[in-house]
């Protein structure tokens, strides 16, 4: 597409791949632009016909229940879904025959008139984008959250022109579908293995991860996790200014943990934040704040009021919650551990004594990974779903396996055995698609099964 059209896509047809939450959202930000918009998805979107009836009343043409190939072939322009993955046949199809295919996070870049900062990682993306904006905030900075947290990032398109900054989660999935799309921050959290389901091998997952640094200059920042050797590694070339975080390195500039407080050192400004007493425990938690407090200080942000956000901050629910405390054991929901790198975090936010439920859909990584902080730390692991066989086969050595029926059995196991000082961990490592709609029906399914052996202890 010629790229001095495309802020005026009045008139060209566009197909929007996938009709989740973003497709719907940005069906509704191109038929108000006046494209000629068809909506396709494999699914029939049941559950979903209100939102529809509104897109036909946009004018949106509706190709459900399966994909036409001559829709792809026809397109000017094609909008494809985070969930989509770019290498189905049509969008193949499509792609050898010229038609530009991008994502809603590119979309949406063309038109926001306000800098972007974007928070990618494969662990704590939605905690440290949520921290951001409430630290951004509470320095009186006009700021918007969104992209894969909260709103699609073309529902802030409107009303951009009047904000400081827009704030943004990317998963690997928008970031591999952009072009163009240049974040003035770009915050890399860590990188561990992840969706492997999805990517042919972890070098490709990494790559997509990289392309959150490929459009930005040497007037734009990089907020780095010095501590991380894959991203230390993978950003050694690139243009932005560095800005690095650590929590065990001393660094002269940037952040670092320093005897269990957060320096800030910044062009020649010093701040200190005593993160004790906040919601975020946990060490993953620390990196977190770390980073938020470097791409904060970047936008001019630091001091008093950096302190109150990161003590008035809540995080979003099943990320290493406290979901209640009976007789000295602590329950702990961390439901969107989906991935080995999340759940080593979470175990090692912990001396000992963790009786740590385990399992779901494999995601094709190792479990090797785990192995040493599951001596150090887990006490018991209850395995349940698809990938108990292999968990325990990896991590059987480590520490005594329960095999479990269900969630309902792991938490009446783990309750059991528990002593005073003891934490049952949800800290799953897998998908919860075997049993489960997603994370959150998981975690809270873990709550709900916790506070009723808590009753009984």
């Amino acid at each position: 597409m010629d790229p001095a059209r495309r802020h005026d896509l009045s008139g060209e047809r566009v197909l929007v791949v996938g009709g989740a939450l973003t497709g719907i959202s940005v069906c509704r930000f191109l038929a108000r632009r006046g494209s000629r918009v068809t909506l396709t998805d494999l699914s029939n979107l049941a559950g979903k016909e209100s939102e529809l009836s509104a897109l036909a009343g946009l004018g949106v043409n509706l190709v459900i229940g399966g994909h036409r190939d001559r829709d792809f072939l026809d397109a000017d322009l094609i909008v494809v879904s985070p969930g989509v993955p770019l290498f189905i046949e049509s969008l193949v199809k499509a792609k050898q025959a010229g038609v530009t295919i991008i994502g809603d996070v590119e979309l949406a870049s063309w038109y926001l008139k306000a800098p972007i900062l974007a928070v990618t990682g494969t662990n704590g993306k939605t905690t440290t984008t949520a921290l951001l904006g409430e630290m951004l905030d509470a320095c009186n900075l006009s700021v918007a959250v969104g992209g894969n947290i909260g709103e699609p990032l073309v529902d802030l398109v409107e009303g951009s022109e009047n904000l400081d900054c827009v704030v943004a989660e990317l998963s690997s999935f928008q970031l591999e579908a952009i072009d163009t799309f240049r974040p003035h921050v770009a915050v890399l959290l860590n990188i561990t293995p992840d969706h492997l389901d999805r990517y042919p091998g972890f070098e490709e997952y990494v790559l997509s991860k990289m392309r959150i640094f490929e459009n930005q200059t040497g007037e734009d920042y990089a907020v780095l996790n010095a501590d991380d050797l894959e991203v230390t590694a993978r950003t050694e070339r690139i243009r932005p200014k560095r800005v690095c975080f650590s929590g065990q390195k001393a660094l002269d500039e940037g952040v670092i943990w320093d005897d269990g407080r957060i320096v800030c050192r910044m062009e020649g400004a010093s701040y200190s934040y005593n993160p004790e007493g906040s919601a975020l425990t946990g060490v993953h938690n620390r990196e977190n704040i770390m980073a938020a407090v470097a791409a904060a200080a970047v936008m001019g942000c630091a001091g008093e009021a950096v302190d109150r956000a990161i003590h008035s901050f809540r995080p979003a629910a099943h990320r290493l919650e406290l979901v209640g405390e009976a007789n000295g054991v602590r329950y702990f929901d961390d439901s969107k551990a989906t991935n080995v790198g999340a759940t080593l975090r979470s175990i090692e936010s912990f001396d000992g004594g963790v009786h740590l439920i385990m399992g779901g859909v494999d995601k094709g990584g190792s479990y090797g990974p785990l192995v040493e902080a599951v001596k150090r730390r887990v006490t018991a692991l209850y395995l349940m779903g698809e990938a108990a066989d292999r968990i325990e086969k990896e991590l059987g050595g480590a520490a005594k396996v329960v095999r479990v029926a269900d969630m309902a059995d792991a938490v009446r196991r783990a309750s059991d055995a528990a002593s005073r000082g003891d934490v049952v961990l949800l800290a799953p490592a897998c998908s919860s698609f075997d049993m489960y709609d997603n994370y959150k029906e998981r975690g809270k399914h873990f709550a709900l099964l916790a506070a009723e052996r808590m009753k009984e202890r």
